[in-house]
């Protein structure tokens, strides 16, 4: 089926029109954010009865109509790894399109396959192989060739197929409400909701040769830097790149003067944001010791050790049992967590509680 290329209203209207009326459809979104901070949408695929589209949302508004239709509960939509796509439709549509049905998945619902590509899983149920061609394509960049308008509709071209399938396998094996609850998840919560500032300094490379006050450095610093970049929809490291952040902690300058001969500093910031973040500097460097961050883990005692052991054997055999990897049940992070003392875990709520939560709670002294 060749795909349609919708540029203008009208030819929106009778898309979203001829698609309302089905109870899924397949969905996808091609974007660019390696130059900014924020994902902008190149493209918009939709898929559903006999209709494969590709939307220009550059060409004209085509929100308020794709509104009306993605945000229609009534009818699910489909994706394969649906979290970049969906963080891409709350910006632009702002909200969430629900119900949704992930095919990623779905797929690590019924086998050991975690995380298994669209391409793969493709190949594996319908036997079919789709070109790699158009990987490093410019999104916003026009016009648009036919061979790029084809890989983008093959992103959903098979993925109804993919769905009905797959909802035929989860429905045998008493799992559809594990589908359930798990694309749910993304339904009540928001990407664009506030940044835990406090954290992004878990993000900055090198972190791990330094202590003290150095980390408090860091985490001051990668919090500047993450709301400039914000305000500023440019990449963090495009801000200020980690490197640099881990010489200023190094070299802990006292004023604007000194910070300024570290690096390429001038070059990156203007005199404004220099200052700014010397401002940012000497407040980590009145912050008490108690609240430094720290790169240590905490240790495990002998009594600790052997619960996790015992934890992860009866993750390994249940997810054996149920032919599914151990991670869907629980990573081995989270094992560590709930030895610890921790309880706001997945793997202790939903499904995920009665399948194997409760058991694992019985390890525990």
């Amino acid at each position: 089926m060749t795909p349609e290329f919708v540029e203008s209203e009208s030819d929106l209207d009778f898309l979203c029109n001829e698609l309302q009326k089905e109870s899924a459809i397949a969905v996808d979104t091609e974007f660019a954010r390696e130059r900014t901070y924020y994902p902008h949408i190149g493209l918009l695929q939709l898929a559903g009865g006999s209709h494969i589209a590709c939307i220009d949302p550059l060409a004209f508004d085509a929100m308020p109509r794709l509104r009306q239709l993605l945000l229609d509960t009534s009818i699910t939509k489909v994706f394969h790894s649906c979290q970049q796509d969906l963080e891409v439709l709350e910006l632009t549509l702002g909200e969430i399109p629900c119900p949704v049905f992930d095919t990623q998945i779905a797929e690590a619902l019924m086998t050991e396959d975690h995380q298994i590509s669209y391409a793969r899983l493709v190949e594996q149920e319908l036997d079919i192989q789709l070109s790699k061609s158009e990987t490093r394509t410019n999104w916003l960049k026009r016009p648009l060739t036919k061979a790029q308008l084809e890989y983008a509709a093959d992103d959903v071209r098979f993925l109804l197929a993919l769905y009905q399938k797959q909802s035929g396998v989860l429905e045998k094996l008493n799992r559809s409400q594990w589908l359930s609850e798990e694309c749910n998840r993304f339904c009540t919560q928001s990407f664009s909701a506030q940044t835990d500032f406090s954290q992004c300094w878990t993000r900055v490379k090198g972190k791990q040769r330094l202590q003290g006050v150095e980390l408090a450095i860091v985490q001051d610093i990668a919090a500047w830097r993450e709301q400039q970049a914000m305000a500023s929809d440019r990449p963090r490291r495009r801000v200020l790149p980690d490197d640099l952040v881990i010489q200023i902690a190094i070299r802990q300058p006292s004023n604007s003067s000194e910070l300024v001969r570290i690096g390429r500093l001038d070059k990156l910031l203007n005199m404004s944001e220099i200052d700014s973040l010397s401002e940012t500097i000497n407040h980590a460097y009145d912050k008490p010791e108690s609240e430094w961050p720290s790169n240590k883990r905490l240790k495990l005692s002998f009594e600790q050790s052997n619960s996790l052991k015992a934890i992860l054997d009866l993750l390994g055999k249940t997810a054996a049992d149920l032919g599914i990897s151990q991670g869907m049940l629980c990573n081995r992070k989270d094992a560590e967590k709930l030895v610890h003392g921790k309880r706001d875990l997945p793997v202790l709520t939903g499904w995920r509680l009665d399948v194997i939560g409760k058991n694992l709670l019985g390890l525990l002294p």
